[in-house]
């Protein structure tokens, strides 16, 4: 079987783009991934201004704990880290 796959690394990753998914509203939010782990408040949607809610990892927020594991990887010289995008329709 042949199988198209899309490998994304880590560095190249810019933006993360949240949907909002409620009451069919699609509002679209957008903020950089080096921003994530800063983020001083919610990410709001800006169609419906209700903010996006994250499970929490421990004490911290998902969204943050994401910013900052994130930041840590991209920092590391000895591995290279890619988010791999299986292509169903090749």
């Amino acid at each position: 079987m042949v199988e198209k796959i899309i490998k994304i690394p880590l560095a190249e990753l810019r933006t993360v783009r949240f949907a909002c998914q409620r009451h069919n509203c699609g509002g679209v939010a957008e903020v950089a991934v080096e921003r994530l782990g800063a983020l001083p408040g919610a990410v709001l949607c800006p169609s419906c201004n209700t903010a996006f809610k994250f499970k929490q990892v421990g004490a911290v927020d998902g969204l943050k704990a994401l910013g900052m594991v994130l930041a840590s990887m991209s920092n590391e010289d000895d591995v290279s880290v890619e988010f791999l995008i299986h292509d169903p329709d090749f």
